[in-house]
C-alpha cells in the first residue's frame, strides 16, 4: 500500500502543473530549462562554455587572423611583412588562440559576443572568397575540401545553438525581472511543487 502511494505521489510530482495563462506556462518552461542547466554542474561550464568553443573556433581563428593580418599589412603597412606563412604567422595565430582562450575562461559573457563576431567574420571571409573565386579574381577559395565544409557546418550549428540558449537566457531574465529566485508553483492541491 505504501509503495503504491509513493508511486502515485511520484507521478503527480512529475506532471506539469496546470497553467492559468501563457505567461505562467512560459515561466515554467524557462525555469525547467534553467534547472537542467544548473543540474549539469561544473562540466557544463568547462565543456560547453570553454572547450567546445575553442575546438569549433580553432580553424576559423586561423582564417580570421591571416585575413586580418593581410588586410592590415596591405592597407596600413604598405605591403611590408605581407608574407605571413612563416614564423610571424604562426606566432600571431598562436597569440590569437591564447587571447581567445583567456576570454573564454575569464570573460564568459564577452566571449559570447566574440563568438558571434568571429563567427560572422569567418562566414563573411568564406562568402567573399567564394564570390571572388567565382569571378576569377583569386585562384583558390578558403574552403576547398570536406574538412572546410565540416568546419562551416559545425560553426553554424554552434552559433545557432548559442543563439537559442541566449534567447532562452534573455527570456529568463525578462520573466524573472526583479526576482532573486524563481517562485515555486502550486499544484491543484495547494502543495508547493519543487521544480
Amino acid at each position: 500500500m505504501n509503495k503504491d502511494n509513493n508511486e502515485v505521489k511520484t507521478t503527480e510530482a512529475q506532471k506539469k502543473p496546470e497553467f492559468k495563462n501563457n505567461k505562467e506556462r512560459l515561466r515554467w518552461y524557462v525555469d525547467e530549462i534553467d534547472s537542467y542547466k544548473e543540474d549539469m554542474g561544473r562540466w557544463y561550464t568547462w565543456l560547453v562554455r570553454r572547450i567546445i568553443p575553442l575546438l569549433v573556433f580553432f580553424i576559423p581563428l586561423n582564417v580570421i587572423t591571416f585575413r586580418t593580418y593581410e588586410y592590415i599589412a596591405n592597407k596600413y603597412l604598405g605591403g611590408l611583412f605581407l608574407d605571413m606563412s612563416g614564423t610571424i604567422g604562426i606566432v600571431v595565430w598562436f597569440l590569437s588562440v591564447l587571447i581567445f582562450l583567456a576570454i573564454l575562461v575569464f570573460l564568459p559573457r564577452f566571449a559570447t559576443v566574440c563568438e558571434f563576431v568571429f563567427g560572422f567574420a569567418f562566414f563573411a571571409f568564406v562568402y567573399r572568397s567564394n564570390m571572388m573565386y567565382a569571378q576569377g579574381t583569386i585562384d583558390k577559395p578558403i574552403i576547398t575540401n570536406g574538412l572546410g565544409w565540416f568546419v562551416v557546418i559545425a560553426l553554424a550549428l554552434f552559433l545557432f545553438m548559442k543563439l537559442v540558449f541566449l534567447v532562452i537566457e534573455i527570456i529568463y531574465h525578462v520573466v524573472y525581472r526583479g526576482e532573486k529566485e524563481p517562485k515555486a508553483y502550486k499544484s491543484s492541491d495547494g502543495d508547493d511543487l519543487v521544480l
